[in-house]
């Protein structure tokens, strides 16, 4: 930091961030855009993938809301065959929600609609980013 303005990298850091948080919103526009589904819909889609599944009470604590907003938005995807609900033996309270194979044909559809090398390049940029952030966090 410099002597003459110790705030000058605080307000780099503020806008930097602020402008990622605007381009991750334009990419999830861009990502729903001509679909049916809502974007939280595709949001857990993805979540789903990358979790390999998520229980109900964890997807109400991802999107802070209530456990029967999650139960209507999974009854939509359940319908179109994009998910299933899985109780657990030892606790039939406890529902496990995962993609069908219709779900994971669906994640992959979206993310058709961009060319793979850009892909590739946003998903190194944003790695080393997570990685300089783990070390300060």
């Amino acid at each position: 930091m410099s002597k003459s303005n110790p705030m000058h990298n605080v307000e780099v850091i503020m806008r930097e961030m602020l402008e990622i948080q605007q381009k991750s919103k334009m990419f999830v526009n861009m990502l729903s855009e001509g679909e049916t589904l809502s974007q939280n819909q595709l949001i857990l889609l993805l979540q789903l993938k990358i979790n390999g599944g998520m229980k109900a009470t964890e997807i109400a604590d991802f999107f802070s809301v209530t456990p029967g907003a999650v139960t209507s938005m999974c009854d939509k995807l359940e319908k179109l065959n994009f998910i299933h609900r899985i109780r657990e033996n030892e606790d039939r309270r406890v529902v496990n929600m995962v993609l069908t194979p219709d779900g994971e044909q669906k994640v992959q559809e979206i993310f058709l609609k961009f060319p793979q090398e850009k892909l590739t390049d946003i998903a190194k940029v944003l790695t080393e980013v997570n990685k300089l952030m783990k070390k300060i966090f």
